[in-house]
């Protein structure tokens, strides 16, 4: 039988776990970069596809991109 809580005890419940379960999650958590969830808007977008095409073509007229064929490129980061 599922115990009957009304909503200011869950509050109360979950505010007295929220400091345990919060650093739990910092103690876990890797020194890797979070992963994107939230789809990018349609601006934010266009910015970073021009701003990678510029990167990207000054790479080339710094001779920092050479072509070894058609499908193999190498590039050289600083």
């Amino acid at each position: 039988m599922m115990k009957e809580m009304d909503f200011s005890e869950l509050s109360e419940w979950i505010l007295e776990k929220k400091s345990d379960v919060e650093r739990d999650i910092l103690q876990t958590k890797g020194k890797e970069r979070n992963i994107r969830t939230r789809a990018r808007d349609e601006n934010e977008a266009k910015i970073l596809d021009d701003l990678c095409r510029k990167r990207w073509k000054k790479a080339e007229a710094e001779g920092k991109v050479k072509y070894l064929s058609k499908r193999v490129w190498y590039y050289e980061f600083d």
